[in-house]
Parts: structure tokens; sequence; C-alpha cells
């Protein structure tokens, strides 16, 4: 029966479906929590047309990106919704009103790849491998009826793959030791 349940590391994703916003794919199966649309909110970009929902090449670099300043919102606390308001620079003047740090982009992206990174490792310490990052069978084998579109194990394989290395991850998805 697990081949019929939707879901991404035991969460179902929400109503951002990955056939029409491939973007979404990667981001339900590089979430360290599952199917979860709050974890980058990539849908954001693609629904709003920022990056081409059918594109697959360099799609995780951007994302990675996405992600990473995402991560510094949730070190802050920042809701979600402010995710188009507070950009690099903003998070910038935020980080230096709280912390007294006069961080760049690089270096607020560095903080989040580390706790990317030790993310990763607990999830892998907890027994969680590459092939967790894949989508549910269903999201490949069947297209949406009305638009007729899918994303295949090999443009999720793709993704994944660009993703891993835009981490500086290896092939398996493992973040370099400490």
């Amino acid at each position: 029966m697990s081949d019929q349940a939707v879901h991404v590391k035991g969460l179902e994703p929400a109503g951002y479906d990955p056939r029409v916003l491939k973007g979404m794919g990667l981001a339900y199966g590089a979430s360290e929590r599952g199917a979860c649309h709050l974890r980058a909110t990539f849908y954001k970009p693609e629904l709003a047309g920022i990056v081409d929902s059918e594109t697959i090449e360099g799609k995780a670099a951007v994302f990675a990106d996405w992600e990473d300043r995402l991560t510094v919102f949730d070190t802050l606390i920042l809701c979600r919704f402010y995710r188009d308001l507070y950009q690099w620079e903003q998070l910038a003047t935020i980080l230096k009103a709280v912390t007294g740090l006069e961080l760049e982009r690089d270096s607020m992206r560095s903080i989040a790849a580390s706790v990317k990174d030790d993310t990763r490792r607990f999830n892998i310490r907890e027994g969680w491998t590459r092939v967790d990052d894949n989508l549910p069978p269903r999201f490949h084998q069947e297209a949406l009826p009305e638009e007729g579109k899918g994303i295949t194990e090999a443009q999720m394989a793709t993704m994944l793959a660009e993703y891993y290395r835009a981490r500086g991850w290896n092939e398996a998805g493992e973040p370099p030791p400490r």
C-alpha cells in the first residue's frame, strides 16, 4: 500500500502540484521534513513567473539561494509572508540591528548553508538517505488529466543532483564532514 500514499518523508504535499510547479518537486524532495510547502515557499517564484515552472536545468541554484534566504528568515523568526519585502539587503539591515553583525549576502548564505548541512547530517544520522528525497511514484506515473503535465523521475534526478552540487554535498546528498 505504500505506493498509494502520496507523501515525501511521511508528510503529504500541499496544493502546489510538482507536475505543474517543477521547483516544488525539488522543494518537497529536498525538504528536511518532507513535502512541506513552507520550507522554501518556492511556489511563489514559479507562480509569479520569476522562475519558469517548466525549466529543469539551473533551477536548483535559484532554489538553493531562495532556500538560504528563508533559512535566515527562520533564524530571525520572521514571517514568511514578508519574503517579498525582505531581500538579502534588508536581512543584512535587520541582522545588524539585532546582533550588531555587518554581514554581506555571501556571509549570510554561508550561515544558512551551515544550518542546512547540520540539519541534513541529523536526518542522515536518523536513517534518511538520498532515496527519501524522491517524490512519490504517482507524481511520475500519472500526468494531470486536463493539462497533461507531469514530472519525470529523470527531471527530479537532474534537479536533485544539481541541488546537491549547489549545496556542496556529494552525489548521495551528504554534506562534507565537519
